[in-house]
């Protein structure tokens, strides 16, 4: 646990996937703390929570709201767990709504859109295979919990003496949130911008206009223009040149779509013919599945600006 500004500290979480951790924030407040993030609900995660609290002479009861940056499993994993041993609110955007509905019941309608979607965009069936055993995994590591209030757009809130701003930030999902204290300057970025790796961006099943790639960039611009002293992100070490990062975001993604549609002309393809000839044929299905994401949002913005068109092929789709 380190302390980033007055009663305001990060919490570096332990998790078992490539990144190897994943930041929570918490603020004491009135006796109270606000939670942003909650890690995976494993029992070490837990254990890491419960023990950094009491060095600052609080426990899990204390925790009076949750705040979640998007619905991700290593983000809100935890919530609830926690929710039932504190009564904790719970806070998401409104665009988090129809995954929290995966959670009550409707597992298998969401697989079965990630199934429809992978294969007509030319995912090999074993990677699909692989994808939905991931999330069974997955939901063994997350916990049931109620969202007490959704965002819609961006609002201000006061926490104990502070001013907060909560910030839309779509692009690596559609649901994401990024919270920034203008005093300080602390913006805490979630997977939104990232010191050392561009986040993976993913289509919302539930919205397919939704423009991952388009948002993404839009909302690196909005948060281009916030007085930032350090950003504070969900993996990796806090950073302080955040316009530097946004820039070198953006020259990352015009290399990659240069890339796509430079495959694209030698002839139709599907979108994970296109993700082979970027990242190459030697990923393992997981990377297979991020990196198919990762073209498509390429490809959906190709067609947009009307340098490629979007074919039916069979059951397939391909562009040309």
């Amino acid at each position: 646990m380190e302390k980033i500004a007055a009663n305001f500290y990060m919490l570096t979480l332990p998790m078992p996937f490539r990144l190897g951790h994943v930041h929570a924030f918490l603020l004491v407040h009135d006796g109270r703390i606000t939670l942003f993030d909650t890690g995976l609900n494993t029992p070490e995660t837990f254990l890491h929570l419960s023990d950094s609290l009491r060095l600052i002479g609080k426990d899990i009861r204390d925790i009076e709201r949750i705040l979640i940056t998007h619905y991700h499993i290593d983000h809100c994993g935890m919530a609830g767990r926690l929710q039932d041993l504190s009564g904790a609110t719970i806070h998401m955007s409104m665009r988090s709504r129809p995954f929290i509905m995966t959670q009550n019941g409707e597992e298998r309608a969401f697989l079965d859109r990630i199934e429809f979607f992978c294969r007509r965009h030319g995912l090999p069936e074993k990677a699909i295979a692989f994808i939905g055993g991931l999330l069974g995994t997955f939901k063994k590591a997350g916990s049931s919990f109620i969202v007490t209030h959704f965002y819609e757009g961006g609002t201000k809130e006061i926490i104990g003496k502070r001013e907060m701003l909560v910030l839309p930030t779509p692009g690596h999902t559609h649901d994401h949130l990024s919270f920034y204290f203008p005093r300080e300057g602390i913006l805490l970025s979630g997977d939104h911008v990232l010191p050392e790796i561009t986040p993976n961006l993913s289509p919302n099943l539930f919205a397919p206009d939704f423009r991952p790639l388009q948002s993404f960039l839009a909302s690196l611009s909005r948060m281009e223009a916030l007085s930032v002293a350090t950003v504070y992100p969900a993996h990796g070490r806090p950073f302080a040149d955040l316009k530097g990062r946004i820039a070198a975001i953006r020259s990352h993604h015009d290399a990659r779509k240069n890339l796509t549609l430079t495959s694209v002309k030698e002839g139709p393809k599907t979108a994970f013919a296109v993700s082979r000839d970027i990242f190459g044929s030697e990923l393992n299905e997981f990377d297979q599945f991020l990196a198919l994401n990762e073209t498509y949002v390429h490809l959906v913005e190709l067609v947009y600006e009307g340098l490629i068109r979007e074919d039916r092929s069979g059951d397939s789709i391909v562009y040309a």
